[in-house]
């Protein structure tokens, strides 16, 4: 069963439900919902294939301090995730934009295009937290091997965070009778990570323990944020990559490899 705890942001209102039978409140609180680290589905042959080993050929070596590395994910990661939703739409005469909870946030055309039909968006954010990210710093001390196929699997539960809370989004919307889009972040498809302080504007200071540096990082670093899309309208359409101008991407490479290996998550 997942919990739920709310922290209340300023704003609230109603929308009528598909079906004209009655209003479903707007979000005023932003929601954090618990996951543990079992009910992620981190894929092991996708972290193979973000390292760059095709085919699962990894050296035995390599794979045995892959092991350990997801064992002590397991140990370590402490999940947090939510969402806040809010009204969303085109920003008026922008076909590069999106007004967000009040806000123009310039994402730029391929995100802007995936989420023009939206009426709402699902503002949210999630971390696996700082402990796993620091036991992969120490090892870079003594084992750099380690430590670099530490941070791979940090990044990966990260994800695995982020399809589960999608997917988790994607069920409460459908209670409604709403349709959801795939999830877009800042530094990703154009859209400047810059806008990251805007986007955590419309969050609860400190949500899911995630705080920003001045550049925008999240800490810890392996956390998620974004938007998705919501409504009668939209639509779920797979990343554009082919046509992205961000060919090194890390984000790129671990959906291509799930892909490849059948990966599942948030798929609609």
């Amino acid at each position: 069963m997942t919990n739920r705890r709310e922290s209340r942001c300023p704003g609230s209102g109603s929308v009528s439900l598909p079906d004209g039978t009655g209003t479903v409140p707007l979000r005023a609180e932003a929601a954090e919902l618990a996951f543990g680290f079992g009910d992620l589905a981190v894929e092991r042959e996708g972290i193979v294939g973000v390292l760059g080993y095709r085919d699962g050929a990894m050296p035995e070596h390599f794979g045995e301090l892959l092991d350990v590395a997801l064992a002590e994910a397991a140990r370590r990661c402490l999940p947090r995730a939510g969402y806040r939703l809010v009204e969303a739409g085109r920003a008026e005469g922008r076909f590069d934009a999106l007004t967000v909870g009040g806000t123009v946030f310039a994402t730029q055309k391929i995100v802007a295009g995936a989420l023009g039909r939206a009426e709402r968006a699902a503002v949210f954010a999630c971390t696996i937290g700082p402990a796993l990210e620091e036991w992969a710093r120490e090892q870079m001390a003594h084992d750099p091997a380690l430590g670099f196929i530490a941070d791979a699997v940090g990044s990966a539960v990260a994800e695995a965070l982020a399809d589960r809370l999608h997917d988790r989004i994607e069920l409460e919307m459908a209670r409604r009778g709403w349709r959801i889009t795939n999830r877009y972040s800042p530094g990703y498809c154009g859209w400047s990570v810059a806008e990251q302080h805007a986007l955590f504007a419309l969050l609860p200071a400190e949500f899911c323990g995630i705080t920003l540096g001045e550049s925008a990082l999240m800490h810890p670093v392996k956390s998620v944020s974004g938007i998705i899309g919501v409504g009668a309208a939209v639509k779920h359409s797979d990343y554009l990559c082919d046509v992205c101008t961000v060919r090194d991407c890390t984000y790129r490479r671990y959906h291509e490899r799930r892909g490849t290996n059948g990966g599942g998550g948030a798929h609609r």
